[in-house]
């Protein structure tokens, strides 16, 4: 039996459904693209500008990015800043850390890093000032016994976000090269790091995809950032394919829950008529002379969700593509969400709720200033149940009721709708607790019943909606 506390309830997994019986289905929900937001055509940007990070500094968002150019030879990545105060409006400052070409007139902060960039603002109470702003970079070092190089996973600190010093190792011994991500959850008073490992792909001759070792994404915690549990393999599914980042935040209206926006790598095994017509067949061609991989892998982007940071439930549908065919996307680099660019915005229009934007990187590697691009969910959109015109029927499993007052997140078309009643354990309706029919759209409806929902808690029910044309986002219990 569950639990629900007072607050959100969202429907972006099965934890509350009770699939045996339920009809309408569960899935997710692709987001609208909005608008390009930054475009990343300074000189020092380069054509590979990627990694994107955003945090909430109380009502400021600060990015930080990497900037470099595919053709660089050796190469040089550099990490870059810049800040917005609605998510939308982004500026680059000069802020005068690094001389470029002679100036120090740019947004670079760092000069150069081996691979991979990322910040947290660290909000545990005791964590010292001076170590308030974390990144996480990868790192190789020659073990000096055995003169091999070893991946490691290292912490830098800084004070103002801005000038970042080493600080300690997290990880040695897996596969960094990726966007790593720490996390500071104040409701366990733990640490969780996502890192990236690699498994053996299963063997399957037929397979159309060039697989012999799956990148996959690990979680390991900590309550001191000194002591670290055993990397845990995270969303466990049927299928074992490769999963490129991790791209993980706290829910932004309800942090006991966190949400990820992995991009999914896929490489086929030769290239096919399939490639001449996708689109910027010669800027393909001309990066498979640095790796064949550039010009026949692709990726989009997958949505996961958990309630405790190392449980995650995984759809394979993806929840981004790259879209429309341009003649710069179809390749590897699309659909890599900005880590933490997530956070709401106003809708565009009149008497509306605010959106969730969410950050994507854009035109990655094909030879012209990589867009920042916003795309929107409504609130709690990113999953939902969803039924047909034919009436289908979604039944919870049963929990303890807890609340006086019940919202619907909802859409129905005109002639659908939702008739909700509640249940005892056996499945019998309780009296005074079936709803006329609900129809309309809105992230917040309040639920009328005959007789007060105060008089049900404690006790063990069911809730039943029979469902037509409609979809549930989610429900609040107030």
């Amino acid at each position: 039996m569950i639990h629900l506390t007072k607050g959100l309830v969202p429907f972006w997994d099965d934890y509350l459904i009770d699939t045996d019986i339920s009809s309408a289905t569960l899935s997710v929900n692709k987001p609208q693209k909005r608008d390009v937001v930054m475009v990343c055509d300074k000189p020092w940007e380069g054509n590979a500008t990627d990694f994107f990070t955003v945090i909430n500094d109380d009502g400021l968002y600060r990015m930080y990015y990497e900037a470099w150019d595919l053709y660089d030879k050796p190469m040089t990545i550099k990490v870059c800043y810049a800040e917005s105060r609605d998510g939308i409006h982004w500026d680059k400052p000069n802020l005068g850390l690094v001389e470029f070409e002679g100036s120090r007139d740019n947004n670079i902060i760092i000069e150069k890093i081996p691979d991979n960039f990322t910040v947290m603002k660290d909000e545990n109470p005791s964590c010292p000032p001076e170590m308030k702003y974390k990144a996480l970079l990868s790192i190789r070092e020659i073990d000096y016994l055995s003169g091999n190089k070893q991946n490691m996973l290292a912490l830098w600190v800084s004070a103002d976000g801005l000038r970042f010093e080493p600080h300690s190792i997290i990880s040695k011994g897996l596969a960094y090269d990726t966007q790593n991500s720490l996390h500071w959850n104040r409701h366990t008073g733990r640490y969780y790091c996502y890192l990236r490992a690699y498994l053996p792909a299963p063997e399957d001759k037929d397979s159309l995809f060039e697989e012999t070792d799956v990148r996959v994404n690990m979680v390991t915690e900590s309550e001191d950032l000194v002591s670290w549990s055993e990397p845990k393999l995270i969303a466990e599914k049927d299928e074992l394919y490769p999963v490129y980042t991790n791209c993980v935040t706290a829910y932004p209206h309800d942090d006991r829950y966190y949400v990820g926006f992995p991009s999914r790598y896929v490489q086929r095994k030769e290239w096919t008529g399939n490639y001449d017509r996708l689109g910027g067949k010669e800027k393909r061609r001309e990066r498979m002379k640095v790796s064949p991989r550039l010009g026949i892998a692709v990726t989009d982007c997958i949505f996961m969700s958990s309630r405790d940071n190392v449980n995650w439930y995984r759809f394979d549908e993806a929840i981004l593509t790259p879209g429309i065919e341009d003649g710069e996307n179809w390749i590897y680099g699309d659909c890599y969400p900005a880590l933490g660019g997530l956070f709401e915005t106003p809708s565009p229009f009149k008497n509306s709720p605010p959106e969730l934007s969410l950050i994507v990187g854009n035109h990655h590697w094909m030879d012209s200033p990589v867009e920042l691009v916003r795309y929107v969910f409504r609130r709690d959109g990113f999953a939902s149940v969803k039924a047909t015109y034919k009436k289908q029927t979604l039944l919870t499993k049963p929990f303890t009721f807890d609340g006086d007052i019940l919202k619907l997140n909802f859409a129905t078309s005109a002639r659908g709708g939702i008739k909700l009643r509640i249940l005892d354990e056996s499945n019998n309706p309780i009296e005074g607790y079936s709803t006329y029919e609900i129809f309309g759209d809105s992230v917040d409806r309040i639920i009328d019943f005959d007789s007060p929902l105060s008089a049900l808690r404690g006790r063990t029910v069911k809730l039943e909606f029979i469902m037509s044309d409609a979809e549930l986002f989610s429900m609040t219990l107030e």
